[in-house]
């Protein structure tokens, strides 16, 4: 889950394929001449964006080297005229998502891991009167490191969002480079 927070700038020339879904809608945006693919935008920023006015986007945007895997969410939006509006409700409901997927990743290593940790603590310490202890002990810890994972991505996520001005400054025609030839048709 790698994605890079950047700022891009420029002449919005159109946004086009526009298609619903539940919150926002998943839309193709053209700054400077430079077709950017597969980004979500909120209702509200959808209908602030205003074609031939420049405008700098804020966005997370996903790096994979496979190009047609690559998305953006854009997250804030400023108009011309220095108007600022950001999608807030991304900087929260993302991270308590990843929250809740942290304590059910919890829940399932440990009921998975119980029976293979225990079976492994008794080849190789045999059979003592802790090893059920020690083997819920293992199975605790394993969960834990799969839980701080998720919750270790859900500070990045509300970190980076608390602070987008200091987000890099990315060109559109670098930023269009990452996504795959077949979504800009």
């Amino acid at each position: 889950m790698k994605f890079d927070c950047v700022k891009v700038s420029g002449k919005l020339d159109y946004v086009r394929s526009v298609l619903p879904m539940k919150g926002g809608y998943k839309a193709k945006i053209s700054i400077d001449g430079s077709i950017i693919p597969n980004l979500t935008l909120t209702n509200k920023i959808y209908e602030e964006l205003e074609v031939g006015q420049g405008v700098t986007l804020y966005g997370m945007f996903k790096s994979s080297s496979k190009k047609e895997k690559n998305i953006g969410v854009i997250y804030g939006l400023q108009k011309e005229s220095g108007e600022k509006m950001f999608a807030t409700s991304f900087r929260f409901m993302v991270p308590m998502i990843l929250a809740g997927a942290a304590a059910l990743a919890f829940c399932m290593v440990f009921l998975i891991g119980w029976f293979p940790s225990l079976f492994a603590l008794i080849s190789l310490f045999g059979q003592d009167q802790s090893y059920m202890y020690n083997a819920t002990v293992v199975t605790i810890v394993e969960a834990g490191l799969v839980a701080l994972f998720f919750l270790w991505r859900a500070w990045v996520i509300f970190s980076a969002t608390s602070r987008p001005e200091s987000w890099e400054i990315i060109a559109p025609s670098t930023l269009s480079s990452r996504f795959s030839k077949f979504h800009k048709e």
